[in-house]
C-alpha cells in the first residue's frame, strides 16, 4: 500500500472516530455535560418533559414531530457540518428538533420549560432535543440532545438514560 493510500485511511478512520457522537447511559453522565442546567437554560426541564409525554414505553411517538406540536419542526442535517449521522432512508426517517422557543406552537410547550424564556437572552433558548423519527411505524429510533447543533456538546440518549429520566 502507499503511503497516500495509508495517510487516507487513516485520515479516515480519525474523522469517523472524532465524528462519532458520545453516547450518555445515565442521568449522572447528562449532568456531568452540563445540558440545559442552570436556568435561564431550559433544555433539562424540556427533555424531562419529552420521554415522559410525547413517546410511550416502547418509543411510539405521542407528539406528532410532523405536524409541527409544540414547536417540532424537521432539522435538515445538512452537509458539510453535519451534526447527527446520515441518514440511509430519507423516505422512512427523519430528524426532527424540539426546543427553538421562538418557533411557532412553542408557546404550546408547558410553562415550566418556557418560564425563563427571553427572546433577549439566547442562553434561554439555546437547549435543543432532537429525535430519528421513523414516519412508517410512528417511533422514536433515537434522541439526542445540543447545545444550539454544537456538535462538540451534541449527545445521543441510550435507552438506559431515557427510562432513569422518567422515573
Amino acid at each position: 500500500m502507499s503511503c497516500c493510500k495509508l495517510l487516507r485511511l487513516v485520515l479516515l478512520a480519525a474523522v469517523v472516530i472524532l465524528s462519532s457522537l458520545k453516547t450518555l447511559n445515565s442521568v449522572e453522565e447528562l449532568e456531568e455535560t452540563g445540558f440545559g442546567t442552570p436556568p435561564p437554560r431550559h433544555g433539562l426541564v424540556l427533555l424531562v418533559w419529552y420521554v415522559n409525554n410525547c413517546v410511550d414505553n416502547n418509543m411510539v411517538a405521542l407528539c406528532d414531530p410532523k405536524r409541527g406540536e409544540y414547536g417540532f419542526h424537521e432539522f435538515k442535517n445538512l452537509l458539510p457540518h453535519n451534526l447527527l449521522p446520515q441518514l440511509k432512508d430519507k423516505k422512512t426517517y427523519g430528524y426532527f428538533t424540539l426546543g427553538n422557543l421562538h418557533y411557532k406552537h412553542a408557546s404550546d410547550l408547558p410553562y415550566e420549560v418556557r418560564k425563563y424564556y427571553d427572546r433577549h437572552n439566547p442562553e434561554s433558548n439555546m437547549d435543543r432535543v432532537l429525535v430519528k423519527y421513523n414516519k412508517n411505524k410512528n417511533t422514536v429510533e433515537e434522541v439526542y440532545v445540543s447545545e444550539h447543533y454544537d456538535k462538540a456538546k451534541t449527545y445521543l440518549l441510550a435507552p438506559s438514560l431515557i427510562e432513569e429520566l422518567r422515573q
